[in-house]
């Protein structure tokens, strides 16, 4: 069975670990197509894999206009390539069907692969009307892929509602458990790094600074908390709004901004913290489609507090806490209510267990290689 995993996303060494479990399976021969470089992961990437021996990666040269975004970009070399030399079964494009390189893909495989099976990715919760040609190309998709994957339920409604008609399977975005862990001398030691007391209450978030993640609302809740919780901010962008509010309310000595930092590096800062927060705002045009920082928080034994924005409830499940967006009250009250010790220990037990069971890169896999299984099935 020859699969290729079309990817931008697998510019980072953590991605590529789908494609290392992938290649475990012995009737499978893989190859991954990437571009050189990619804005992931809130951080600017340079390619962080080449090579591997159980699988071919090759490196596609980008086209965008201004700069490259998930569904505004194509391949300038490496396409047409790829599909020429793998003559793969199964396509396996890790994109959105209303992409530009969506478009770029369907003629290119009527002419170098037309007996290749077609699987797409879609992360898209909120019904939308492109404008042409990217209705075209999602209309298109539907028509030519056998197979879709969606991270979440509400993905598979709007596909649905858009009029694919065709089989789909929900398989969650995946963490690695060797990276993300339970490391109590973490916690003692980037506290000590940070400044923070050792037996301090933190509130913790991790990922970009922009207003529809929420994170002013974090600030907000703060004034409502006992004066020894601290605020824990991870991650780049919009950091003076923050400050500015946070000075206003005279909380600004109660936070603790880091920067963005590596991937690998994070699970020392999910560590350091009580608890972590993803507050998101659902806004006309973004929901939040998954939230893969839950699934790292959860194998580090961290609970998780989450709005109820997108797919947050459905990934936090019954092992954390939701809140109603924007509720600053609602935040504050479940982080009140985390300071139980039994609470918090049952609540990280519990997402440990789940995380280890649905959401560890060999279970992501193994969903994966199900579905090429049944594509080569089908008539």
């Amino acid at each position: 069975m020859r699969v290729l995993l079309v990817s931008h996303a697998m510019v980072t060494h953590s991605n590529h670990r789908l494609a290392e479990e992938l290649s475990a399976y012995p009737d499978l021969r893989l190859e991954v197509l990437t571009p050189p470089w990619w804005d992931e992961e809130s951080r600017h990437v340079a390619q962080e894999k080449t090579a591997d021996p159980r699988y071919k990666i090759r490196i596609g040269k980008l086209g965008y206009l201004r700069q490259p975004k998930p569904n505004l970009f194509l391949f300038r070399t490496g396409l047409a390539k790829a599909l020429r030399e793998v003559k793969p079964d199964i396509i396996d494009f890790y994109e959105e069907p209303f992409s530009l390189v969506m478009g770029q893909l369907l003629p290119l495989k009527r002419l170098l692969a037309p007996r290749a099976r077609l699987m797409f990715y879609s992360a898209q919760n909120i019904y939308k009307r492109y404008p042409l040609p990217f209705s075209r190309f999602e209309q298109a998709a539907f028509r030519t892929a056998s197979y879709a994957n969606v991270c979440a339920s509400e993905v598979g409604a709007v596909l649905r509602r858009k009029g694919y008609q065709k089989p789909l399977t929900l398989i969650p975005l995946a963490a690695d458990e060797a990276v993300f862990r339970p490391m109590p001398e973490a916690r003692a030691a980037l506290r000590a790094e940070l400044s923070i007391e050792q037996n301090a209450p933190v509130l913790g978030y991790l990922g970009r600074l922009s207003a529809e993640k929420g994170v002013q609302d974090m600030v907000a809740a703060l004034p409502l908390l006992p004066d020894e919780v601290r605020l824990l901010i991870v991650g780049g962008g919009e950091r003076g709004p923050l400050e500015q509010q946070a000075a206003t309310l005279g909380v600004a000595e109660r936070l603790i901004f880091s920067g963005a930092v590596n991937r690998l590096d994070a699970p020392r800062y999910l560590n350091a913290m009580d608890a972590l927060v993803v507050p998101s705002h659902t806004t006309p045009a973004w929901k939040e489609q998954f939230g893969r920082i839950i699934v790292e928080a959860f194998l580090c034994g961290v609970p998780v507090l989450g709005s109820d924005s997108g797919a947050i409830p459905e990934v936090v499940g019954d092992t954390g806490l939701i809140f109603p967006e924007a509720d600053v009250p609602a935040l504050a009250a479940a982080f009140r209510l985390l300071t139980q010790p039994a609470l918090a220990a049952d609540l990280s037990r519990r997402a440990l267990a789940r995380a280890r069971a649905e959401f560890t890169w060999p279970q992501v896999a193994a969903a994966r290689y199900q579905i090429y299984k049944r594509m080569m099935s089908d008539e």
